[in-house]
């Protein structure tokens, strides 16, 4: 356990307070034996890490005198701090055996893991780590990668992906593809739906499923398929959610039932999503405008020329995360909240074998569904086989 706090300390904690990062709104709360005990975890010799450390040790005692002074701010209360660090080393642990990496390799996943809290989860930090923890040890509940029904001539495949570790949602995700077999498995045309990010807990006994999130991540969708997609796509059409958001959160619910999972619950409000892009936005528009006119004019007319440089991905990557997260907070806190719930709320109105149980904000802060059967959204726009 002295590693893990180790690199709490001199990792995790220090990149809160670092310009790049820039999470101050993450504050961890321990008990004075606990801070007092810190000391004994870094390693005095090694005088870059060791500085990191004694920083990080002042700030958490900061955090913890303006908690007790009823200062106004968002605190992730540590009840058990012994309990704490062993889930998380035992995240870490069972993390690196899927992923064959080494413990000090996942601080990237130690700092963000916190992205995903609900206020429940800020009021129970342990409970929330025994979720994720359940999380890595259930992933396997569904295949990798299985073709679960004809559409005509095409097959409706589905991906399972384990994720890299600093993705804020979950550690997997699904895509749902439609594929239309051109005569060897290089030639496939696909359409894809986009990706539901998910993982699985036993509570109480029952296999429950937890969706974070539904997002577009893949552009690749064939033409032919879509246009032979319209008629369900238009019978979807509605001015909250895209048709495909429908479709794939149909197709899940259908996945998870044929595989015994009939509870489904929605997180609904991730507390530090919205901070957290607020300062990403202003540290992707601090570093673009660190180019001035002339910069972005001669990087141009280099790309132009095919030049190769890692000047040139730095820029080209910069200006990608620009149109994607500048002044985007709100719409992305928009697409994680109300239209996250307006997705299923479309999809339970056109079948009633999806049961509420309970409704965001009014009975709890997540949205529960029970699957009763399937929704077989495909199933009336299947074309009759061609006979010649």
């Amino acid at each position: 356990m002295a590693d893990i706090k180790k690199i709490f300390l001199t990792q995790t904690i220090a990149d809160f307070m670092s310009p790049e990062c820039d999470m101050p709104y993450i504050k961890f709360v321990f008990d004075k034996e606990t801070l007092t005990d810190f000391i004994n975890h870094l390693d005095s010799k090694d005088q870059y890490t060791y500085q990191y450390g004694i920083e990080s040790i002042k700030y958490l005692l900061d955090t913890y005198k303006d908690y007790h002074e009823g200062k106004d701010d968002i605190y992730i209360k540590v009840h058990d701090p012994d309990k704490f660090f062993s889930l998380l080393e035992k995240l870490i642990y069972y993390n690196s055996l899927k992923k064959e990496r080494k413990l000090r390799d996942f601080n990237n996943y130690i700092r963000s893991i916190w992205l995903r809290m609900s206020p429940s989860d800020i009021d129970n930090v342990e409970g929330f780590l025994e979720r994720q923890l359940k999380f890595i040890m259930n992933d396997s509940l569904l295949p990798e990668y299985k073709e679960i029904m004809k559409l005509n001539d095409k097959d409706v495949v589905a991906f399972r992906v384990k994720q890299n570790d600093d993705w804020f949602e979950t550690d997997q995700n699904i895509t749902f593809s439609i594929r239309r077999n051109m005569g060897s498995i290089f030639d496939d045309q696909d359409y894809e739906f986009p990706a539901i990010h998910f993982g699985f807990a036993k509570e109480d006994g029952i296999k429950k499923c937890y969706i974070y999130g539904i997002q577009l991540l893949s552009k690749n969708q064939d033409e032919e398929i879509r246009e032979e997609l319209q008629p369900i796509r238009k019978s979807l059409r509605n001015k909250h959610v895209s048709p495909d958001f429908i479709i794939t959160l149909s197709l899940f619910l259908d996945y998870l039932y044929d595989h015994d999972i009939r509870d489904i619950e929605i997180p609904t409000l991730q507390v530090f999503n919205y901070p957290y892009h607020e300062h990403l936005s202003s540290n992707i528009k601090n570093s673009y405008d660190g180019y001035t006119e002339e910069d972005k004019q001669r990087i141009e007319k280099a790309i132009e020329d095919g030049e190769y440089s890692n000047a040139l991905f730095d820029y080209i990557h910069t200006k990608s995360m620009v149109s994607r997260f500048v002044d985007k907070q709100d719409d992305i806190s928009h697409n994680k909240t109300e239209r996250f719930i307006e997705i299923f709320q479309e999809l339970m109105n056109k079948n009633p074998n999806i049961e509420l149980l309970s409704e965001p904000f009014i009975e709890g802060e997540n949205l529960k569904i029970h699957l009763n059967g399937k929704t077989d959204i495909l199933k009336d726009y299947q074309k009759k086989e061609r006979t010649y």
